[in-house]
């Protein structure tokens, strides 16, 4: 082969060459914006604005509303998430409007575990009973948090109802009871695939983990299903694949795309009566690695969330989760 048969092999090359190091070189400028934005306002190193307050009150009153709700329901939980949403509150009040909704919600969430544990009689340890009560006497006026009560006639009633009322029927369920067919997932699925995805690629994947010993083990790394993961019949494990990635700007379509697609997979098993509450993947590296040795998860598939399923029983407690108003929401840039 003479030289002039070499040259355009050496071109490509090059090209090729070029092309990954410069793409090494932009997912590196990437990704430093990326981590500059997060340091500089994330709530993960940040508490002063009022919305990284909002964000840390909501997500503690929503541990304890949870476990109110529980199908296990253990008097005397969560003394020390009740001790740290005290705290919050009591920081919050001395810079912030406490007519806002997280805080008001927050405060009727614990009248509802005071309430609960004096109609028991139980006693709560003394250092909680007397923040809880020195709290709430400070809100004399504060009512009780209304949970949900429901049938399992009532929580499917809307599944045929028009978008809107359908939407609203939806909520994460955690007293699950009884099995779900594998046809309702394949069902559930086959209609999720209607999202929309970036130039159709279709990004995600779902995983349906059926043996309960594997699902007790995944359960296991997860830190928000204790009170009720067991109770599930399947688990379905979403993930992304990085496969359909094409440029370095992407790095976080995987994950915009599998939210359409769980949101559209929550709403198609809704309408297959499968109760469902998804599960955060929230881990390090070591907790992510250690999933896959439990089920086969290609190595080239970013873990997303994790749904628990299963079918709900006659009665039971929703959490009721307020939700934020339009007006903090939408912006409307004329």
């Amino acid at each position: 082969m003479n030289i002039l048969q070499l040259f355009p092999r050496i071109r490509r090359r090059l090209q090729y060459l070029g092309c990954k190091y410069s793409t090494r070189f932009k997912i590196r400028h990437l990704y430093a914006y990326d981590r500059n934005r997060f340091s500089r306002h994330s709530g993960a190193f940040h508490q002063q604005e009022r919305e990284q307050k909002n964000a840390a009150v909501i997500m503690a009153y929503h541990i304890v509303e949870k476990g109110l709700t529980m199908p296990e329901r253990r008097l005397g939980f969560g003394h020390d998430v009740i001790l740290n949403l005290i705290s919050l509150l009591r920081s919050y009040a001395e810079t912030e409007d406490v007519r806002e909704p997280a805080f008001q919600h927050a405060l009727s969430v614990l009248k509802t575990y005071q309430t609960l544990h004096r109609a028991e009689g139980f006693p709560l340890k003394p250092d909680l009973q007397r923040e809880l009560d020195s709290l709430l006497a400070d809100y004399p006026d504060t009512q009780e948090a209304e949970q949900l009560e429901m049938t399992r006639e009532q929580y499917f009633a809307d599944i045929s109802a028009p978008f809107p009322v359908f939407a609203e029927s939806r909520h994460s369920v955690r007293h699950l009871c009884g099995t779900v067919s594998l046809e309702q997932i394949e069902r559930a699925v086959s209609v999720a695939r209607s999202a929309p995805s970036a130039c159709n690629r279709q990004h995600t994947r779902v995983h349906c983990i059926c043996d309960k010993q594997t699902q007790r083990e995944i359960l296991s790394l997860q830190n928000g299903n204790r009170g009720f993961g067991n109770l599930a019949d399947k688990l379905l494990v979403i993930t992304a694949d990085l496969h359909d990635i094409r440029w370095a700007e992407e790095r976080n379509d995987l994950y915009t795309n599998a939210g359409i697609f769980l949101m559209n997979l929550c709403y198609a098993l809704h309408a297959n009566q499968v109760a469902h509450c998804i599960l955060n993947w929230s881990v390090t590296p070591a907790l992510d690695s250690w999933m896959r040795t439990l089920v086969p998860i290609p190595t080239h598939e970013n873990i997303i969330c994790i749904l628990a399923c299963g079918d709900c029983p006659e009665r039971f407690s929703l959490a009721v989760s307020p939700r934020k108003p339009v007006r903090q929401i939408l912006t409307i840039h004329k």
